[in-house]
Parts: structure tokens; sequence; C-alpha cells
């Protein structure tokens, strides 16, 4: 082949090259094209299908009739005569004796009646969307026991409250039995009968966090249990692995990520029985995934010392990590009593919401904030109203100003002067503390 033939040659090859390379290159991108166009849509469908099983939306009327809850057959006295015996029949000690008395008292019917009133009542929408955070609810085998597990009688003081809000949440302490009655037989104090239920519904619950220490006490079945008699009463679970809850009222959305970094044994023993438990990357990608679809991202961390009172380095490392990652607010349970609200990078944290209601004698442990969140239009958490709140030695609980005027006023000036502290712009009014964010 002469000179010139075989420039020819390698020319024309060269052409073919470059046309299958471009051919090659286009039908590479064109499918990398389609492939992040099928799993963007792909990935965008499975996102909205999660979501949409996790989202509690708002009702008007999310308060179930109390008297409904009450007439299981799985109550082992539900009649008038049975809850006045609840009362009566013991010697109630300091401001427990009231509930002896008649002004102090209600019968059910009264209650029931007052509750229904009150759900059907509409308030003036004005663009923003509140929330109540809740204290730890550790409903232990005692306190059945004592109120012969008609539980709600334990909120009767404070229900009108924590139901007024388009949202209720709290942590959930104590696992759910399907069982009428506990013995003293069992195993551990942290269980209680599936007619909690009533008692959430009372307190207006809309979900609770399952992300809590002692979830493990009694093993898989019992968790499935206990999430399957919330998901039957109408209570949402938070604080199941990779799945973030959702509150959504008029098309705005609301994510509270939930998980657990206080562990009985092994987190192993946790993970496997579906439960979150804290892990910085999991967490950042859950945040990451709720940013996706929510306006405003709360991240809600089982953490700290139960019986020492203080933020420890961790808290507040997991809480600078959410916020830097994208979270709005960040609230945490189990940390002894109730910690002033902080903020960084202009973001509230509240370390703990405290307890709610348990069977502890420390002083901390009784006296606790119902934690009131506005959110405006613009999808800013513009303030905080914490309404003190006070359990006694018989487990009942009451508005602190009802019980201790005197005692409630030190409670209220003491954290109201950390929240100064923390230069926040936090004011005592109506027996109560607004922090105003905004």
């Amino acid at each position: 082949m002469s000179g010139r033939r075989r420039a020819v040659f390698s020319r024309r090859r060269n052409v073919t090259r470059q046309i299958i390379n471009t051919r090659n290159t286009v039908i590479l991108s064109v499918t990398v094209f389609l492939v992040f166009v099928v799993s963007s849509v792909t990935g965008k469908m499975l996102l909205d299908r999660k979501v949409k099983s996790s989202t509690v939306v708002y009702r008007a009327s999310n308060i179930e009739n109390v008297e409904e809850n009450l007439q299981s057959d799985t109550i082992e006295s539900n009649n008038l005569s049975d809850i006045k015996e609840v009362f009566n029949n013991e010697e109630k000690n300091s401001k427990g004796d009231n509930l002896n008395n008649d002004n102090n008292k209600q019968d059910l019917k009264n209650f029931d009646s007052n509750n229904e009133n009150e759900k059907t009542e509409v308030k003036e929408d004005n663009g923003d969307i509140t929330i109540n955070l809740l204290g730890e609810i550790s409903m232990v085998k005692e306190i059945g026991q004592k109120y012969k597990y008609i539980y709600m009688n334990a909120f009767k003081e404070i229900c009108n409250l924590t139901k007024k809000s388009d949202f209720t949440y709290s942590c959930l302490g104590t696992n759910i039995t399907n069982l009428e009655k506990l013995d003293d037989e069992t195993k551990s104090e942290y269980i209680a009968t599936k007619e909690l239920i009533s008692g959430l519904k009372t307190l207006g619950i809309d979900a609770v966090t399952v992300a809590s220490d002692h979830m493990i006490d009694f093993g898989e079945q019992m968790i499935n249990t206990t999430t399957g008699i919330l998901e039957t009463g109408d209570v949402f679970v938070a604080g199941l692995e990779n799945m973030p809850l959702y509150f959504e009222k008029n098309g705005r959305k609301i994510s509270i990520i939930s998980t657990n970094s206080v562990i009985i044994g092994t987190k192993k023993t946790y993970s496997r029985n579906g439960i979150s438990v804290y892990e910085k990357d999991n967490m950042v990608k859950n945040i990451k995934e709720a940013k996706q679809v929510a306006d405003i991202v709360i991240v809600d961390v089982h953490w700290g010392k139960e019986n020492t009172y203080g933020i420890t380095e961790q808290m507040r490392e997991i809480a600078k990590s959410a916020i830097d990652n994208g979270a709005d607010m960040v609230i945490g349970s189990h940390a002894l009593g109730v910690y002033p609200i902080a903020t960084y990078k202009d973001k509230p944290i509240i370390y703990s919401l405290g307890s709610l209601i348990n069977n502890s004698d420390n002083s901390m442990s009784k006296e606790s904030y119902i934690f009131g969140i506005s959110i405006n239009a613009q999808n800013e958490i513009y303030q905080i109203e914490m309404t003190p709140v006070y359990r006694d030695d018989d487990y009942y609980l009451w508005l602190y100003k009802d019980y201790d005027e005197e005692k409630c006023n030190t409670y209220l000036n003491k954290y109201n002067k950390y929240q100064l502290e923390n230069s926040l712009n936090s004011k005592i009014e109506n027996s109560k503390i607004i922090v105003n964010l905004k």
C-alpha cells in the first residue's frame, strides 16, 4: 500500500473511531440522564409514599370522646363509682386532699361533656402552626395500679391546655401491654396497659416517640404490641429507624426526627427492633431527607444523665451538629429535670423537656413545663410559651399555679433568669414564661 493510500486509510479510520466514540459518548450521556431522571422520579415517589405514611394531618377536632375510650370491655372497673373509689378510698397528702372535694373533682360525664365542648371550638387561623411539647410520659406499673388503669384521671387538671394546639407530642417511656391489669411479678416497672391510650387521647397527644431507653425491656414482641396499640389508637409513632415524623396543616409540614442515645445493653438490641439509635451520619441523612419536604425540621434526642442535672458535652455536640446540618430546633428527653432554652445560630435548643409524669421522688422530676411552640406563616419558630406543671405524690398533675402559687412563681423566676442569662427575650406573664425569638 502506497504512503498516500495509507494516509487516506488512517484518516478514515480515525474519523470512524471519532464517530464511534462520539456515538458511545452520546449513548452513555443519554443513559446516565435517563437513569438520573428515572432514579429521581422513583426516589421522589418513594419519599412521597414514605412521608405520607408518617404524616399526622391537622384536624380541628382531634380528641376522641373520652367516655367511649373508657367503655372498653378490657377495663376491669369502668363506671363512675369505681372512678370515685380511686380517689376517695385512699388518704391524700398535701394538695391531694383536694381531690376529694366536689369543687375540684368532676364526675366522668361532666368531664366528657367539657372535653366535647372544647374540641369543637375552632380557633381563628392566623397562619400559625402550634405544637405542644410535653415532658416524658412514664406511666409505670405503680401509677397504673394507683389509678386502676383509668389513666386519664391523672391529667384532668391540665388536659384543656395540652390539647389546645394543632399538634401535641411527647416521649413515651413505657411499653404498653394488652393485659387488663399488671401483677406484682411483672419484671419491669416500665409498662402500662392498653388503656393508656385513653390517657394519651385525653391529653390530645397526636404522636409519641418510642426512641427511649426502656423500650427494649420486654423484647421484640412487646415493642410490636406497643406500636400496634398506639397506631390502633390513632397515636402516631416517632423514633423508628429512618422514619422522620411529619405534622401537616394547610399543606405545610413540620418534621420531627427522633433518636435514642441512652443505651441499655447494646445498640443492636434497639436497632434490630426498629428503634432509632443515634449515629451522626444517620441523623444528618434524615435531616437532609426531611428538608426536602418539610418547612421546619425538629430533632428530638433521648440523651443525658437521668439522675444528674447538667448538659453533657455529647448533648452539645449533637445539638450543634443537628443545627449545622439544617435542623431548625433541637429538643431532648431523659436528662434530669427541665433545661432552660438556649440558642445556637439563632436556633432554639431545649436540652430537656423534663418529665411530665413518672414515679420518681426526685423534686426535679415533679416540676415541668408544657412548651407551646408557635411557627408563623413565614415558617419561623418565633415564640415559645412555657406553662409550669406539677406532679404531686399521688401522681396527679396540676397547673403549678393552682397547686402552689408561691412555689410556681419561684420556679418561673428561676427559669426566666436562666433564659435572660442566655440572652433570650424572656418574660413572665400570666403565670407562664413567654420567649420571643423573632
